[in-house]
């Protein structure tokens, strides 16, 4: 495995490793890689795979990208050591897995001081907005602050759920309120314990020190919690452990789906961030709001997510049942099954996303129903009217009529190679080897594929693919 480390800029030491999907670097929050550089575009550059190479091209931008000081006219590839350079942010090509991938329950420690919460001022989340104690009027930057950092985090949110985007959004909260670090925790569902999901800290050695008390409080009551300054406060002048672990001001709030508290949103400022040009002070009630606004955009997005994957699953369920139901009677079931399996890992191997997996799957699923509904005996495309009705299949049907295009222009419709986009070409390999099962059910695929391998009107990389996935098992899985 490989990463790329920061070297230069605000968020060095941040590191990322590289698995096999590309990655955008540049200012955006949503870019894989982010950096806080002025000469860097929102998605400035790319380090893509390649046959388990790793290569970098710059992606138009403005002021260009640097490998090694040369500026990048095309893709090139990286060897270890390389230095990518983006205006004066300098990041660095190395083996090894990043820091931040680590399990996260073992870089969290804890401090189980009850006094902790004496410090801490608790709200119902409900209410934040309408304190009995005088407070003063947030600022035009306060304000344009919170709606920049809303903004990104609804951008980042609209990409779906998962600890991945839910790691974006805590780099985002790192970098703009800004944090030391910043965790999501969850009740585990087999020991009932609040757990770490997430974990991000602004730099890779920071080991995030935990008050499990106020993450115990917020999760069991339902309570938005803030904890000023513990460092200057009397009360703990004698407890060496606060002093020492360096908890110094942390903001813990509710993190609810459907109006069930299922976990908390954590973020801390350590001692350390009052050191140097770069003081920060305590968060305040702005901070407490912001967080608890967050929270509620993050429960949001995972209550549509997991309401989202209940009615993908029970369409997939009844699809599954109607075309089992309808192969039994036409005498070939498993066809459909199989070659969805095929497209499902064609579609991964590829690099596409899980809403383009999906789409592949449920159109390899349905690549013959045609065939398994005739009209007085006659085979055709009309019967797929029948599933125009249904609002889910709307993006699935375009493929389920082209699966059997090819690149030449010879299939029924005689569509060509420009106008197939990559998920037809993977259906149209996919149903390829399906239609051959079906004529020789005994015969092993790898000879089957190998037959498809030198077929011109199918993509050859995607035939390639094809034989990858038979070799590595990945195709019956």
């Amino acid at each position: 495995m490989s990463k790329i480390r920061i070297l230069t800029g605000p968020l060095r030491g941040r590191e990322k490793s590289l698995n096999d999907k590309s990655v955008t670097i540049g200012r955006d929050v949503e870019a894989g890689i982010q950096i806080l550089d002025r000469s860097a575009s929102r998605f400035h550059c790319e380090v893509f795979p390649v046959g388990g190479m790793w290569f970098v091209r710059d992606l138009e931008s403005k002021n260009g990208t640097h490998v090694n000081d040369e500026r990048l006219q095309d893709e090139e590839l990286l060897r270890i050591g390389d230095v990518i350079r983006i205006g004066t942010t300098e990041m660095v090509f190395e083996p090894g897995q990043a820091i931040a991938d680590d399990d996260s329950s073992n870089r969290v420690a804890y401090n189980d001081d009850p006094d902790m919460l004496s410090n801490t001022l608790e709200f119902k989340v409900d209410a934040l907005s309408d304190l009995s104690d005088p407070q003063e009027v947030e600022s035009k930057s306060d304000n344009s602050k919170g709606l920049r950092i809303l903004y990104q985090v609804g951008r980042i949110l609209s990409d779906g759920t998962g600890p991945e985007v839910e790691a974006r959004v805590l780099d985002c909260l790192i970098a703009s309120m800004p944090a030391e670090c910043a965790l999501i925790f969850r009740r585990e569902p087999t020991s009932g314990k609040l757990v770490p999901a997430v974990v991000r800290t602004s730099a890779p050695h920071i080991q995030p020190i935990i008050s499990r008390s106020i993450i115990k409080k917020t999760f069991t009551e339902n309570k938005a919690l803030h904890s000023a300054n513990a460092q200057e406060d009397d009360r703990f002048s004698k407890n060496h452990s606060v002093t020492l672990k360096g908890i110094r001001s942390v903001v813990c709030v509710p993190l609810t789906v459907g109006g069930r508290v299922v976990g908390v949103l954590y973020l801390s400022r350590g001692a350390s961030s009052t050191t140097g040009p770069f003081s920060v002070p305590s968060f305040d009630q702005f901070d407490l709001e912001l967080a608890s606004a967050v929270a509620i955009q993050v429960g949001l997005a995972q209550a549509a997510g997991d309401e989202r994957r209940r009615h993908q699953s029970s369409m997939q369920q009844v699809l599954t049942t109607m075309v089992r139901a309808l192969e039994s009677r036409a005498g070939c079931l498993g066809s459909g099954e199989r070659c969805a399996r095929a497209s499902a890992a064609l579609a991964t191997a590829l690099g596409l996303d899980a809403v383009a997996q999906a789409r592949v799957r449920q159109a390899g699923l349905l690549h013959h129903f045609t065939r398994l509904i005739t009209d007085g005996g006659r085979v055709t495309a009309r019967n797929l009217l029948l599933l125009e009705h249904i609002d889910d299949l709307e993006t699935i049907l375009p493929l389920v009529r082209q699966a059997h295009e090819r690149l030449d222009g010879s299939g029924p419709g005689g569509i060509k190679s420009d106008d197939l986009d990559t998920e037809v070409r993977i259906l149209a390999a996919a149903v390829a080897l399906e239609d051959r099962l079906v004529q020789e059910p005994t015969a092993d695929p790898g000879p089957l594929i190998t037959i498809l391998q030198a077929d011109r009107g199918l993509d050859q990389a995607i035939t390639a693919k094809l034989m990858a996935c038979h070799l590595d098992g990945t195709l019956y899985q």
